[in-house]
Protein backbone atom coordinates (compact mmCIF):
# COMPACT_ATOMS: atom_id res chain seq x y z
CA UNK A 1 0.00 0.00 0.00
CA UNK A 2 1.42 3.62 -0.09
CA UNK A 3 0.31 5.02 2.16
CA UNK A 4 2.33 2.13 4.35
CA UNK A 5 4.98 2.68 2.26
CA UNK A 6 5.60 6.21 3.43
CA UNK A 7 6.67 4.94 6.74
CA UNK A 8 8.93 2.98 5.48
CA UNK A 9 10.78 6.41 3.66
CA UNK A 10 10.20 8.42 6.48
CA UNK A 11 11.25 6.73 9.67
CA UNK A 12 10.59 8.01 13.05
CA UNK A 13 13.94 9.01 13.91
CA UNK A 14 14.53 11.78 11.36
CA UNK A 15 11.99 13.98 13.58
CA UNK A 16 9.53 14.53 11.08
CA UNK A 17 6.00 14.60 11.91
CA UNK A 18 4.11 11.46 10.28
CA UNK A 19 0.35 10.37 9.98
CA UNK A 20 0.65 7.41 12.31
CA UNK A 21 1.67 9.96 14.92
CA UNK A 22 -2.14 10.57 15.25
CA UNK A 23 -2.81 7.13 17.02
CA UNK A 24 -0.23 7.98 19.91
CA UNK A 25 -2.60 9.86 21.99
CA UNK A 26 -5.08 7.85 21.56
CA UNK A 27 -3.16 4.26 22.53
CA UNK A 28 -1.34 5.53 25.32
CA UNK A 29 -2.66 3.37 27.66
CA UNK A 30 -3.00 -0.01 24.74
CA UNK A 31 0.17 -2.16 24.29
CA UNK A 32 0.28 -3.19 21.44
CA UNK A 33 0.86 0.05 19.14
CA UNK A 34 -0.79 0.42 15.49
CA UNK A 35 2.88 1.63 14.50
CA UNK A 36 3.89 -1.67 15.72
CA UNK A 37 0.65 -3.98 14.56
CA UNK A 38 1.39 -4.92 11.47
CA UNK A 39 -3.09 -5.85 11.10
CA UNK A 40 -3.58 -2.78 12.88
CA UNK A 41 -1.13 -0.52 10.54
CA UNK A 42 -2.75 -2.26 7.90
CA UNK A 43 -6.87 -1.80 8.75
CA UNK A 44 -5.52 2.44 9.16
CA UNK A 45 -3.62 2.26 5.69
CA UNK A 46 -6.86 0.51 4.40
CA UNK A 47 -9.33 3.22 6.20
CA UNK A 48 -7.58 6.11 5.00
CA UNK A 49 -7.43 4.46 1.17
CA UNK A 50 -11.26 4.04 1.48
CA UNK A 51 -12.38 6.90 2.54
CA UNK A 52 -10.10 8.65 -0.01
CA UNK A 53 -11.54 6.26 -2.85
CA UNK A 54 -15.06 7.10 -1.87
CA UNK A 55 -13.97 11.05 -1.09
CA UNK A 56 -15.85 10.76 2.06
CA UNK A 57 -12.67 12.46 4.03
CA UNK A 58 -13.03 11.89 7.85
CA UNK A 59 -10.17 13.93 8.10
CA UNK A 60 -9.09 12.03 11.53
CA UNK A 61 -6.08 10.67 9.57
CA UNK A 62 -4.04 12.92 6.77
CA UNK A 63 -0.74 13.36 5.36
CA UNK A 64 1.91 15.24 8.07
CA UNK A 65 5.09 16.06 5.74
CA UNK A 66 5.87 16.98 2.09
CA UNK A 67 6.29 12.74 0.97
CA UNK A 68 2.85 12.22 2.23
CA UNK A 69 1.02 15.19 0.84
CA UNK A 70 2.44 14.07 -2.83
CA UNK A 71 1.00 10.22 -2.03
CA UNK A 72 -1.97 11.95 -0.80
CA UNK A 73 -1.98 14.08 -4.52
CA UNK A 74 -1.29 10.24 -6.24
CA UNK A 75 -3.78 8.64 -4.61
CA UNK A 76 -6.68 11.29 -4.91
CA UNK A 77 -5.86 11.64 -8.67
CA UNK A 78 -5.92 7.60 -9.44
CA UNK A 79 -8.59 7.10 -7.01
CA UNK A 80 -10.68 9.67 -8.64
CA UNK A 81 -10.73 8.20 -11.45
CA UNK A 82 -10.84 4.88 -10.62
CA UNK A 83 -14.04 5.56 -8.38
CA UNK A 84 -15.49 7.71 -11.49
CA UNK A 85 -15.17 4.44 -13.76
CA UNK A 86 -16.25 2.32 -11.52
CA UNK A 87 -19.85 4.60 -10.45
CA UNK A 88 -20.12 4.88 -14.03
CA UNK A 89 -20.08 1.41 -15.26
CA UNK A 90 -22.07 0.36 -12.12
CA UNK A 91 -25.33 2.51 -13.67
CA UNK A 92 -24.74 1.66 -17.10
CA UNK A 93 -25.13 -1.98 -15.99
CA UNK A 94 -28.36 -0.81 -13.54
CA UNK A 95 -29.74 1.62 -16.51
CA UNK A 96 -29.59 -1.48 -18.56
CA UNK A 97 -30.53 -4.47 -16.61
CA UNK A 98 -34.36 -4.05 -18.45
CA UNK A 99 -34.34 -1.97 -21.62
CA UNK A 100 -38.17 -3.19 -22.22
CA UNK A 101 -39.22 -1.16 -19.03
CA UNK A 102 -37.06 1.55 -19.77
CA UNK A 103 -38.45 1.84 -23.62
CA UNK A 104 -41.92 1.35 -21.93
CA UNK A 105 -41.25 4.39 -19.58
CA UNK A 106 -40.08 6.79 -22.24
CA UNK A 107 -42.96 5.82 -24.15
CA UNK A 108 -45.28 6.80 -21.68
CA UNK A 109 -43.72 9.47 -20.79
CA UNK A 110 -43.47 11.31 -24.43
CA UNK A 111 -47.51 9.80 -24.04
CA UNK A 112 -48.35 11.57 -20.93
CA UNK A 113 -46.70 14.81 -22.40
CA UNK A 114 -48.55 14.70 -25.80
CA UNK A 115 -51.99 14.55 -24.00
CA UNK A 116 -50.85 17.28 -21.49
CA UNK A 117 -49.76 19.59 -24.71
CA UNK A 118 -53.15 18.40 -26.63
CA UNK A 119 -55.40 18.41 -23.72
CA UNK A 120 -56.87 15.98 -24.17
CA UNK A 121 -60.45 14.50 -22.12
CA UNK A 122 -59.84 12.69 -19.31
CA UNK A 123 -61.61 9.51 -20.42
CA UNK A 124 -59.39 9.66 -23.79
CA UNK A 125 -56.19 9.75 -21.37
CA UNK A 126 -57.40 6.55 -19.38
CA UNK A 127 -57.99 4.63 -22.50
CA UNK A 128 -54.43 5.58 -24.31
CA UNK A 129 -52.69 4.85 -20.91
CA UNK A 130 -54.55 1.49 -21.01
CA UNK A 131 -53.66 0.72 -24.65
CA UNK A 132 -50.03 1.33 -24.13
CA UNK A 133 -49.95 -0.90 -21.26
CA UNK A 134 -51.73 -3.50 -22.72
CA UNK A 135 -49.31 -3.12 -25.50
CA UNK A 136 -46.39 -3.34 -23.59
CA UNK A 137 -46.37 -7.31 -23.68
CA UNK A 138 -47.04 -6.69 -27.52
CA UNK A 139 -44.14 -4.85 -27.88
CA UNK A 140 -42.05 -7.30 -26.61
CA UNK A 141 -43.18 -10.06 -28.34
CA UNK A 142 -42.25 -8.11 -31.44
CA UNK A 143 -38.97 -7.83 -30.33
CA UNK A 144 -38.31 -11.12 -29.50
CA UNK A 145 -40.15 -12.38 -32.75
CA UNK A 146 -37.15 -10.04 -34.88
CA UNK A 147 -34.51 -11.85 -32.92
CA UNK A 148 -35.93 -15.32 -33.91
CA UNK A 149 -35.76 -14.40 -37.82
CA UNK A 150 -31.83 -13.65 -37.39
CA UNK A 151 -32.00 -17.39 -36.18
CA UNK A 152 -30.54 -20.22 -38.72
CA UNK A 153 -33.56 -22.59 -40.11
CA UNK A 154 -32.61 -25.42 -37.61
CA UNK A 155 -32.60 -23.08 -34.69
CA UNK A 156 -35.66 -21.10 -35.74
CA UNK A 157 -37.79 -24.28 -36.23
CA UNK A 158 -37.08 -25.67 -32.82
CA UNK A 159 -37.70 -21.96 -30.79
CA UNK A 160 -41.15 -21.83 -32.76
CA UNK A 161 -42.00 -25.05 -31.95
CA UNK A 162 -41.69 -24.69 -28.11
CA UNK A 163 -42.90 -21.03 -27.80
CA UNK A 164 -45.89 -21.81 -29.89
CA UNK A 165 -46.86 -25.33 -29.01
CA UNK A 166 -49.52 -24.42 -26.81
CA UNK A 167 -51.80 -23.01 -29.21
CA UNK A 168 -50.82 -25.08 -31.77
CA UNK A 169 -52.23 -27.81 -29.98
CA UNK A 170 -55.31 -26.28 -29.24
CA UNK A 171 -55.90 -25.77 -33.14
CA UNK A 172 -57.14 -29.19 -34.53
CA UNK A 173 -55.67 -28.85 -37.92
CA UNK A 174 -51.92 -27.41 -36.58
CA UNK A 175 -52.40 -30.07 -34.17
CA UNK A 176 -52.78 -33.22 -36.44
CA UNK A 177 -50.20 -31.37 -38.76
CA UNK A 178 -47.78 -31.63 -36.07
CA UNK A 179 -48.49 -35.08 -35.26
CA UNK A 180 -47.78 -35.88 -38.79
CA UNK A 181 -44.18 -33.50 -38.30
CA UNK A 182 -43.43 -35.26 -34.94
CA UNK A 183 -43.49 -38.99 -36.71
CA UNK A 184 -40.01 -39.11 -37.98
CA UNK A 185 -41.32 -40.44 -41.70
CA UNK A 186 -39.46 -39.45 -44.69
CA UNK A 187 -42.27 -36.72 -45.40
CA UNK A 188 -42.54 -35.31 -41.74
CA UNK A 189 -40.41 -32.26 -42.78
CA UNK A 190 -42.27 -30.73 -45.48
CA UNK A 191 -45.11 -30.87 -42.25
CA UNK A 192 -42.64 -29.50 -39.72
CA UNK A 193 -41.56 -26.83 -42.04
CA UNK A 194 -45.31 -25.21 -42.34
CA UNK A 195 -45.67 -25.24 -38.74
CA UNK A 196 -42.93 -23.21 -38.56
CA UNK A 197 -43.61 -20.77 -41.41
CA UNK A 198 -47.46 -20.36 -39.85
CA UNK A 199 -45.56 -19.61 -36.31
CA UNK A 200 -43.30 -16.98 -38.32
CA UNK A 201 -46.17 -15.08 -40.20
CA UNK A 202 -48.31 -14.92 -36.76
CA UNK A 203 -48.17 -11.24 -36.05
CA UNK A 204 -49.47 -9.82 -31.96
CA UNK A 205 -51.70 -6.87 -32.16
CA UNK A 206 -53.76 -4.93 -29.48
CA UNK A 207 -57.17 -3.53 -29.68
CA UNK A 208 -58.94 -0.70 -28.04
CA UNK A 209 -62.12 -1.65 -25.85
CA UNK A 210 -65.01 -1.31 -28.29
CA UNK A 211 -63.08 -1.05 -31.50
CA UNK A 212 -63.88 -2.98 -34.52
CA UNK A 213 -61.24 -5.50 -36.34
CA UNK A 214 -61.50 -8.57 -38.26
CA UNK A 215 -60.18 -9.47 -41.71
CA UNK A 216 -62.30 -12.29 -43.85
CA UNK A 217 -60.11 -15.70 -44.06
CA UNK A 218 -57.67 -14.82 -40.79
CA UNK A 219 -57.30 -16.72 -38.04
CA UNK A 220 -56.99 -14.68 -34.80
CA UNK A 221 -56.14 -16.06 -31.47
CA UNK A 222 -56.97 -14.14 -28.62
CA UNK A 223 -54.69 -13.95 -25.65
CA UNK A 224 -56.72 -11.88 -23.20
CA UNK A 225 -59.95 -10.01 -23.11
CA UNK A 226 -63.23 -10.52 -24.62
CA UNK A 227 -64.88 -10.17 -28.28
CA UNK A 228 -67.79 -10.45 -29.44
Amino acid sequence: CLWALTLVLVEADEGVPRWIDTFAEEEVNIEDKTADTPWKLYIACLYFTSYTITSVGYGDIGPANVLERAASIVMIVVAGISWAVVLGQVCGIVANLDSDEQTFRSNMDELNSMMQDRVLPSDMRQRLRTFFLSNKTAQRRLRHHRLIERMSAGLQGEVVMLINERWISQFSLLKQIKMVAKGGTKNAAPFAAFIVQVALRMESAVHAQQEVFGRPQVLYILNRGLVG
